[in-house]
């Protein structure tokens, strides 16, 4: 698949070049040290499919230390992690299927021990199409009970958000009932800020409105011009742009983060050209956070 214009790395250097300064301009809160910046590895997922060991070289190359891991590529969690430490990466983070967590727990929270991630995260929950109240009802009991399940091996557990999951329901969406009825101790939220933009939601609004409940986010950007509102499977890979180059409100959403208590972000770039947005995206993060953001401030 080719990408349009927005491919044009000329053109992606002139903006960047050009937003820096009002980038660095927008000061993030005091109050704690921003997150660091990891990668998804999804982002690298065809390169990852032909030679894992010099997928994870490069993402250290780009800078990055820390990674969520998004499948193990037909190697053990073991395996994997020794790649992992080859590489100097960490894992923090293990996304893993509704199926595995409703078949065979254990062998997640083997999997998350093995790879030393100490999150697990379930990637999706059983729903024909934009989440109903009776499927967010069963859906939020699932994630209570697993997460009580991963609790005891200290695992931390949470839920990725997708967009689907903001049907209007009574005063307010079918999100926050599913946020009300998961128990913070046991199940919290992993934010896509792409997928809540996507739903026509403000992922800065959600962040404040639930101080805590998203310990993980994913960043990402959305084409300009693009149909907002379908499902995922409606989205090209080449709507996922550099940050920065889109519509979603990237320094708005990490001043959010920063004031209410996310731990890591991940970039996740799904774009077939992934492996030449990702650094220009590490730059304009640059530019916003005043330091390198994939490393620990100084």
């Amino acid at each position: 698949m080719q990408l349009n214009h927005h491919s044009d790395l000329k053109t992606r250097r002139s903006f960047l070049k050009a937003t820096a300064g009002l980038c660095a301009a927008i000061p993030l809160t005091a109050q704690e040290p921003a997150p660091r910046v990891g990668l998804q590895t999804y982002s690298l997922r065809y390169e990852a499919r032909k030679d894992l060991p010099a997928t994870l070289a490069l993402i250290r190359k780009m800078g990055f230390e820390e990674v969520e891991v998004s499948g193990l590529y037909d190697r053990s969690a073991a395996e994997y992690r020794r790649l992992l430490d080859d590489n100097g990466l960490k894992a923090i983070s293990m996304m893993t299927r509704y199926d595995q967590l409703d078949k065979a727990v254990d062998s997640a929270v083997d999997d998350a021990g093995r790879l030393g991630a100490p999150y697990v995260v379930c990637s999706t929950l059983p729903q024909k199409t934009y989440m109903t109240d009776e499927e967010a009802r069963s859906g939020a009991d699932f994630l209570n009970s697993r997460g009580e399940a991963l609790a005891k091996a200290d695992l931390q557990f949470c839920y990725h958000t997708h967009g689907t999951e903001f049907a209007k329901l009574g005063d307010g969406t079918v999100f926050d009932a599913l946020m009300k009825r998961t128990d913070p101790e046991s199940a919290n939220f992993e934010m896509d800020i792409y997928w809540i933009v996507y739903a026509h939601q403000s992922p800065a609004t959600l962040l404040h409105r639930y101080p805590g409940r998203f310990p993980l986010t994913h960043i990402k950007d959305i084409r300009t011009n693009t149909v907002l509102g379908g499902l995922p499977r409606d989205v090209r890979e080449d709507e996922s742009v550099v940050l920065g180059t889109g519509i979603v409100d990237i320094p708005a959403a990490l001043r959010a983060a920063q004031a209410t208590g996310v731990k890591h972000h991940f970039i996740e770039d799904e774009a077939v050209d992934a492996t030449q947005q990702i650094p220009l995206s590490l730059r304009y993060l640059e530019a916003s956070i005043g330091r390198a953001p994939c490393q620990k401030p100084s």
